[in-house]
């Protein structure tokens, strides 16, 4: 079954000519009506699907609690200490979407989702107007995220967790993850740049040291950990464990709150 907008996209593609020279199939009927199943999905009904979080009380807790203790941990490193306040910001605000996620697999943080409503086709249209259009946007954000971001975070925490990181290599990763930032807006780019080498470097060594033979299949699962991180979507992270307690509140001011935390 198909919604409204499929069928629309989709005809509007099938009134070409061209489209159905190129899509015929001589050995197909010439219905092909009758050889659609009438079970089939509509395809963006997959590409719609919202989750939140089942537990939302808890989890902002505890994802809190991780941004805080990841937070100490990174005003306790010297060369960070020693950026302008300007660029720690900035790095700070770059980078905790993915420290949270990284905190949560060092700290055994665990979460569940349910399913969330999408609203009507006739919702949307009934809301769809000039003064109304800011709202209805901050009413489906607030709704979920998209299930794929949910279940590809879960997937992330499992199989980092499979690879029994120590804490040494979490503190490389952090560094790696924190100094990750090449913006023209950087005060000190260049010495940011160099320190995001240098935790890559000192991630290498300390792997070699300690798994020597194994070094290299040990090293590229970490570094496909850090690249796992690039992809994390900040709002996201947002959307699961901080907006539905937050509301409309400031995700940025929120987690400014916590670098600040004592």
């Amino acid at each position: 079954m198909s919604c409204y907008e499929c069928k629309r996209q989709r005809n509007a593609t099938r009134g070409s000519i061209l489209f159905s020279l190129l899509n015929r199939d001589p050995n197909s009927p010439q219905d092909p009506q009758k050889t659609t199943p009438k079970s089939q999905l509509c395809s963006c009904a997959t590409r719609k699907k919202l989750v939140a979080i089942r537990a939302p009380q808890l989890v902002f807790k505890a994802a809190s609690g991780v941004l805080v203790k990841t937070f100490r941990f990174v005003k306790h490193v010297p060369c960070f200490r020693g950026l302008p306040t300007g660029d720690q910001l900035r790095l700070v605000r770059s980078s905790w979407a993915q420290l949270l996620v990284l905190g949560m697999v060092q700290d055994c943080v665990d979460f569940d989702t349910v399913e969330t409503q999408q609203p009507s086709l006739l919702h949307e249209i009934l809301t769809h107007s000039k003064n109304r259009q800011q709202h209805s946007q901050i009413e489906v954000r607030d709704q979920g995220v998209p299930v794929s971001d949910a279940e590809g975070i879960m997937m992330f925490l499992v199989k980092c967790r499979g690879l029994r990181i120590s804490a040494r290599e979490f503190a490389f990763l952090k560094g790696a993850v924190l100094f990750s930032l090449d913006g023209t807006e950087l005060e000190c780019r260049d010495y940011i740049r160099a320190l995001h080498r240098e935790a890559e470097r000192a991630l290498y060594e300390h792997v070699g040291a300690v798994y020597q033979a194994n070094r290299t299949v040990r090293f590229s699962r970490l570094r496909a950990v850090l690249s796992a991180l690039r992809s994390v979507d900040p709002d996201a992270v947002a959307g699961l464990f901080f907006r539905p307690v937050l509301g409309t509140g400031s995700i940025d001011g929120h987690v400014l709150s916590l670098f600040h935390e004592r």
